[in-house]
């Protein structure tokens, strides 16, 4: 009697856990990889890291969009803690598997959730030319909401419905879901052979760039633009620059290059296919201006080391002298090289640095565009130097 005890309690045990762990859809069989992510999922869920066990059971549907598994994302969610995707999936599944037996208690289930927060959401359409194109939202890391055509409920704000589908361009589309009111979303995918990329080239990093008037993301982009074969008007824009616009010609199956400067006065582009295009060249004159000056700063300092040279071996010269000691010919040439170097680095130095800020002016003003200057150093008949200044202007 004892025994037979021992077993029901130990059947008791398994039925529990049964009714507890979400359900099985009959493993794939014939896909390793479904299986072993969902085995993942399962263990998540038996110890309890429900989170875990719904980013999983999604991994398993964009592997195999099976409709069980948008049940055992629900329940997971739910225990989780997160009500609001709960609720999504668990619809999802609703639509998904309209003859399951389950479908009673899970809309149950959905009212009892809905009347927790309120029903907020609101119903997004989606219908994709062609159809059967895979169907997500924000990112495609958070799993796909379904193939299209499909209805799907989310709470309100912005979104970026995407659309996928295996020999056409991804296409996407933002939103914007106002409480009470839904959205019908229409992609139209383009297939890849008369698609073409253009990578841009920008010299200015934050510099916001767009499409035909849309916004596609700031410089540097993290990837070529893919546009539809045809004409297309590329813009980029930063403040304390001019705007750029210039038409581009994409080719399907070609790549295209385009090289934006936003450094001149009114920036400029040169287009390319297969290649780069050349920049101007603004802001080189005033670079030069710095490195100039920053060698007349290390002149100086170096004219500051050999004329404290110069200053202890004449105070050592002066001690000898005073003790009568004899004073070697080639302590005094030291000497002598030592003033007339500290004397041509200093003033070198400073001719440099005066000449540096001369140039970084004469480049940033009104005739930096005009005119070509050049800077030198040149011996002075006293042993001594000098900058010297010429160009046109």
């Amino acid at each position: 009697m004892k025994f037979s005890r021992t077993w029901a309690l130990v059947l008791g045990l398994v039925g529990a856990l049964g009714a507890t762990l979400p359900t099985t859809d009959a493993v794939a069989q014939g896909n390793p990889q479904y299986a072993e992510v969902k085995g993942k999922a399962r263990q998540a869920f038996s110890e309890g890291r429900f989170e875990d066990a719904a980013l999983l059971f999604r991994e398993a549907f964009d592997i195999e969009p099976r409709s069980s598994l948008l049940y055992n994302i629900g329940i997971s969610y739910e225990k989780a803690g997160n009500v609001q995707s709960a609720i999504v999936f668990y619809e999802r599944y609703v639509q998904a598997a309209p003859e399951s037996p389950k479908n009673p208690a899970v809309k149950r289930k959905v009212l009892e959730l809905k009347q927790q927060i309120g029903d907020k959401y609101v119903e997004v359409s989606v219908e994709t030319m062609p159809a059967d194109a895979v169907v997500f939202v924000d990112d495609k890391s958070k799993g796909a909401m379904g193939t299209s055509p499909l209805t799907f409920k989310l709470l309100p704000g912005s979104y970026t419905v995407i659309a996928e589908k295996q020999g056409y361009e991804p296409a996407r589309q933002q939103i914007r879901l106002d409480p009470g009111r839904g959205a019908n979303v229409a992609l139209r995918l383009v297939s890849t052979d008369r698609v073409g990329a253009l990578t841009l080239f920008i010299s200015e990093s934050g510099a916001q760039v767009s499409v035909n008037g849309s916004p596609v993301g700031q410089a540097p982009l993290p990837e070529p633009l893919r546009l539809p074969a045809g004409n297309h008007e590329i813009g980029v824009m930063k403040p304390g620059f001019g705007p750029f616009k210039q038409i581009v010609t994409v080719k399907a199956g070609q790549d295209e290059r385009l090289t934006v400067d936003l450094s001149g006065e009114s920036g400029g582009g040169d287009i390319a296919g297969g290649g780069g295009g050349g920049g101007g060249g603004g802001g080189g004159g005033s670079d030069a201006g710095e490195v100039v000056t920053g060698l007349g700063v290390a002149a100086i300092g170096g004219g500051v080391v050999t004329g404290l040279s110069a200053q202890n071996l004449h105070d050592q010269l002066t001690e000898k002298r005073a003790n009568r000691q004899p004073i070697a010919p080639q302590d005094i040439d030291t000497g002598s090289n030592l003033v007339l170097m500290t004397n041509a680095l200093l003033i070198g130095g400073g001719a440099l640095v005066a000449g540096g800020i001369t140039w970084w002016l004469f480049d940033s003003g009104p005739l930096a565009s005009s005119g070509s200057t050049s800077l030198g150093i040149v011996p002075t008949a006293d042993g001594g130097s000098m900058v010297q200044l010429g160009g046109t202007f």
